[in-house]
């Protein structure tokens, strides 16, 4: 038999590993702001979702998808034919503002975007050929549904059963379509609705004012609710009521709706043990977003002085100026700081706590002086390694703010 020479083998590998290569998704590689949006430009010529894989050079995970996820054969042909496929490495430049826009911190993400640049649907981890191929149709079918829904809703002809399923879906891609649809639909819904789970999750995120019927109607038969679905999906109801009503209230400084709140719904699902706690916290979200300074400082002093033991003071003391350093840059908060802390020093000055952290709130206010005899005396009291490193860490960061 005659030998094949072995530079044909050579040859015959080298074209095997190409082709092998090839057999993937042809995804465009995303380097700059021209190449992203010629992306959606294309989208939007098509229609089409885009399915996106964020990773890094480092992720064992991105490399095992591309090797084992991207080459199965139904996976190419459906993500070719469905969606644009997209790649960017979010560790370079143009990547690190994609994964900072998309709030992504883990590696792989995959996402599939929308025309509009809205996520349609989020993956975070790796994933198998067959989940990603489940994952992709799901999103094509929803996507691809939207047009048929919408057309059937316009024409009032769509069936009451498919009202959620287009909702949940214009939640994704147009907000306000996904509220018009929303009204319409929580007209329907009679006594005998409340009994179906999905709309009891529908009427916590619409439909859920304290004067609205819906809500009236479930927390007046709370038993039957609860005896239907359960306490914790009762209460994962109230729970949403409350965090949208909350939103609401800040955003119009609407102090009835805020009372409403405190009074009515928080002990719906808050128990008697804990509803000052809940109720200090809300009243001091409100207060302090609003920066409605004078109201926040009544509202600490208030609970601290009508709720807390001496004994307990003093870490709420803590909590509260931790509180204001890390969520409000203003010179008022900080002074208020500066009076609770002195208080807790009065009750116990052999805490290293309240005398390091107004020494940095006295740092902020440029009262340097005040500061470093504040941080000296914390420095003192510190037993700890733990202790002291936290210490001489404000004491630098201090020297930092005088610079």
């Amino acid at each position: 038999m005659k030998k094949v020479p072995f530079l044909f083998f050579l040859i015959l590998a080298s074209y095997s590993l190409v082709a092998q290569e090839m057999n993937q998704i042809d995804f465009i590689e995303v380097e700059s702001e021209k190449d992203w949006d010629q992306v959606f430009e294309q989208a939007q010529k098509s229609n089409q979702l885009i399915f996106v894989d964020a990773y890094t050079d480092w992720c064992g995970f991105c490399h095992k998808l591309d090797k084992e996820v991207y080459t199965d054969d139904a996976v190419i042909e459906y993500f070719e034919e469905s969606f644009i496929n997209v790649k960017f490495d979010a560790e370079s430049e143009f990547g690190y503002q994609l994964a900072s826009f998309y709030a992504i911190d883990s590696y792989p993400t995959l996402l599939y975007l929308t025309p509009e640049r809205n996520v349609f649907m989020r993956i975070e981890g790796f994933v198998p050929a067959a989940s990603l191929l489940s994952y992709g149709q799901q999103s094509s079918d929803e996507w691809y549904q939207i047009p048929v829904l919408m057309e059937a809703f316009n024409s009032a002809q769509l069936e009451k059963e498919s009202y959620l399923e287009l909702i949940k879906t214009l939640e994704r891609t147009d907000q306000a379509k996904a509220e018009e649809v929303a009204d319409v639909y929580a007209n329907m819904i009679l006594e005998d609705d409340y009994k179906n789970l999905e709309n009891l999750w529908f009427l916590s995120r619409f439909a859920n004012g304290l004067d609205s019927r819906h809500y009236r109607y479930i927390t007046d038969n709370k038993s039957d609710i609860v005896k239907m679905h359960g306490e914790s999906e009762y209460n994962d109801y109230i729970s949403g009521v409350y965090n949208d009503n909350l939103m609401l209230a800040i955003k119009y400084g609407d102090k009835k709706l805020l009372d409403g709140l405190l009074q009515e719904v928080l002990p719906e699902f808050v128990p008697n043990a804990e509803l000052p706690s809940a109720q200090y916290v809300t009243e001091s979200v409100f207060y302090a977003q609003r920066e409605e300074f004078d109201q926040y400082k009544l509202a600490v002093n208030s609970y601290m002085n009508n709720h807390l033991a001496t004994s307990q003071k003093l870490d709420f003391i803590i909590s509260t100026t931790v509180e204001i350093i890390e969520n409000y840059q203003n010179e008022e908060m900080y002074s208020f700081a500066t009076q609770i802390l002195a208080e807790s020093i009065e009750i116990d000055n052999s805490r290293f706590e309240s005398f390091a952290l107004l020494g940095y709130v006295k740092g902020l206010l440029k009262e340097y002086p005040l500061a470093n005899q504040n941080l000296t005396k914390a420095l003192e009291l510190s037993k700890s390694a733990e202790q002291k490193a936290f210490v001489n860490n404000l004491k630098k960061a201090v020297e930092m703010m005088r610079l």
